[in-house]
């Protein structure tokens, strides 16, 4: 297939902007080789206008894990091509694989007849086997006492899943899929930057999104009975939206050892080696080790343990 130029501003009206967080980039369509089953059924896709699919490449990435992590998402709908992605604080891996997912499909300004490839067995699993419907009737529990995890994520996934008509194919990571590949150099690129926002659905649900939401001023004129409402209301909004740009980065600025207590329990923290593994292209740095509490098992990601890569 012979490489094409595609620009922004050629995107289809279907691929819609996603908001500051969100990137669209325009790059040279690679040359994709027939001896792949994956990359046979892709060109099938791409060359019968006829089929009227968009193709979804998503993937999604935390170093460590739990850790920073980002998503990277590949839309392709006729000649046209679109990228996207996005990056938080602290999440995890899977987290980030299902957030690229519902980022591509919320992309779509219409319903839309679409095809997900995605790495992830978490994600695909969960879906072609119905266990996410399962959940959402159990009350997003998956058993009589296990409760479901990345609930707010599969709630706006359901959302928009309903808009479409969906398929979804698992590909294998790391496999020399040439759309996965980019993906996952769009979601390490994402997880790297040092301004993401925090992962409020995961903070949150560890028991550790918004540790304090108040100053002790707030605070006090929150609770007296003579605040006029709407200073009460402009003070706890403007508390909080500082508070959760800040949350994270203050958590983690006060533990920088073993023994400093765990933000949640109290427990003393010990110190882990992160296991070994091969860094990505465009990996500009990687954690030597990390801080758990033995107790609730929250880990801690600090700044001493940050190593710069050549």
């Amino acid at each position: 297939m012979r490489a094409l130029q595609h620009s922004v501003q050629r995107q289809p009206a279907i691929m819609g902007s996603l908001g500051r967080k969100t990137s669209a980039i325009a790059m040279t369509l690679p040359n994709y080789g027939a001896f792949d089953p994956v990359f046979r059924c892709y060109n099938r896709y791409r060359m019968n206008a006829n089929t009227g699919k968009v193709i979804v490449y998503t993937d999604g990435a935390a170093e460590p894990n739990p850790g920073p992590g980002g998503y990277g998402v590949v839309l392709m709908s006729g000649s046209h091509r679109k990228e996207l992605s996005g990056g938080f604080a602290k999440t995890t891996n899977n987290r980030m694989e299902l957030m690229a997912v519902i980022v591509g499909l919320e992309s779509l300004t219409r319903p839309c007849r679409v095809v997900v490839f995605s790495d992830s067995k978490y994600v695909v699993d969960s879906v072609t086997r119905g266990s996410v419907h399962r959940w959402q009737k159990k009350n997003w529990f998956r058993n009589s006492k296990e409760r479901a995890k990345n609930v707010d994520l599969w709630k706006r996934f359901l959302e928009v899943y309903k808009t479409h008509e969906v398929e979804f194919r698992w590909v294998k990571g790391h496999a020399g899929v040439v759309e996965n590949e980019r993906c996952d150099e769009l979601a390490v690129a994402a997880a790297q930057q040092y301004d993401s926002p925090p992962d409020a659905g995961y903070l949150e649900e560890i028991g550790q999104y918004s540790e304090k939401l108040f100053s002790a001023d707030d605070a006090s004129e929150a609770e007296s009975p003579s605040a006029p409402t709407s200073s009460r209301a402009a003070a706890a909004a403007s508390a909080s939206n500082s508070s959760q740009d800040q949350d994270q980065a203050e958590i983690e600025s006060r533990l920088q050892q073993e023994g400093d207590p765990c933000k949640k329990c109290g427990a003393a923290l010990i110190k882990k080696a992160t296991k070994k593994a091969t860094h990505k292209p465009g990996q500009t740095y990687c954690y030597d080790w990390y801080l758990r509490c033995p107790s609730c098992n929250i880990m801690y990601m600090v700044d001493a343990a940050k190593r710069m890569l050549k």
